[in-house]
């Protein structure tokens, strides 16, 4: 199979899909409710376990969805931005068309069984990004709009009961409201940045440089360590703060968050492509031999990227609309 066959099965994929007898005999002797529990949390697709917290408030979530005929409403919560490293940056590339061809594919059995239907909305939290990690805002804005031009496309490639949306923390909230709450949330965890355990301030501040776009090597240390700071303390006032006291996004009371890292107790932890984990917006789409011949779509992380480098073919690719950026070819690793 080459690789524009690989792609276009499973980008394109319009079969719908059959229900077995065994998910018959579930839905008959279980319930619906069960049935829809043992999609989201199958072997094929997660990356780990739920914990016994989060599996009951899933549970709670999908039995009152099914008592009271509403759509099951999956929510992908993500950084709205393309990581400054790679060549596609600002625009999304291949690893979201894989993302949302995965999870359509993941779905896809629920919005067969159950009549309501399914709903999947990613909701780009990148209102913050700017400040945070020295993106330009125009860069940023430029990522968001194009991932839209994204879902408005795909749409027509998933089942009618499946429906894809996009969301932004933007559309609930103005930025300057938002960096007010902020402030409040970062001189406090100013104060209180000296009694965190210096491993875990030593941890947050190599990820602020691990993301944060610019020249740091040209500072003198102190200059660096102030910029990552406070990179740091805008992070961490988007995780710890109450900014979002009044702001629903991904996470209002009949929505089940998907994650594919750091999922914690707060979503479903899912692959992020059929053979990767590596969260979409801060990797690239790329196509990988298997010891068999066959053929995988991934998603691989900058230094994932790099050290394949040597390994790595560029392949044209000729599938979909000229308006998606990053798409006439694809890195293929092992060919």
């Amino acid at each position: 199979m080459t690789e524009q066959d690989y792609l276009k099965k499973f980008i394109f994929d319009k079969e719908p899909y059959m229900l077995t007898d065994h998910d018959r005999k579930t839905i008959e002797f279980e319930g619906m409710e069960s049935f829809i529990f043992r999609k989201l949390t199958t072997a094929k697709y997660k990356a780990s376990a739920l914990p016994a917290g989060l599996e009951d408030k899933v549970t709670k979530i999908i039995r009152r969805c099914v008592a009271e005929e509403k759509p099951i409403h999956l929510t992908v919560p993500f950084g709205g931005y393309k990581k400054w490293q790679f060549a596609s940056y600002p625009y999304p590339d291949w690893a979201e068309v894989f993302n949302i061809s995965h999870l359509r594919n993941f779905l896809k059995p629920i919005a067969a069984a159950y009549k309501h239907g399914v709903i999947l909305q990613y909701f780009s939290d990148e209102i913050f990004i700017s400040r945070m990690n020295n993106y330009p805002e125009e860069d940023v804005l430029a990522y968001n709009e194009s991932f839209q031009k994204l879902i408005h496309w795909y749409q027509s490639y998933f089942p009618p009961n499946l429906m894809l949306r996009f969301s932004k923390i933007r559309d609930e909230i103005s930025q300057e409201k938002l960096m007010k709450r902020f402030d409040q949330t970062i001189e406090t965890l100013r104060e209180k940045w000296e009694s965190v355990p210096p491993e875990d301030r030593a941890l947050r501040l190599a990820k602020s440089a691990r993301n944060y776009k610019g020249d740091l090597e040209s500072l003198t240390p102190k200059e660096k360590e102030k910029i990552l700071w406070e990179s740091t303390l805008v992070h961490d006032a988007f995780i710890f703060g109450d900014w979002d006291k009044d702001v629903t996004w991904a996470f209002g009371d009949l929505m089940i968050p998907l994650g594919f890292r750091y999922t914690g107790s707060w979503g479903v932890h899912l692959k992020s492509s059929p053979s990767s984990t590596v969260q979409f917006w801060i990797g690239t789409g790329a196509l990988k031999h298997r010891n068999d011949g066959s053929l995988v779509s991934t998603i691989l992380t900058y230094d994932q990227f790099t050290k394949a480098q040597s390994n790595i073919t560029m392949v044209p690719i000729e599938l979909l609309p000229a308006s998606l950026k990053n798409v006439s070819q694809i890195a293929v690793v092992g060919k």
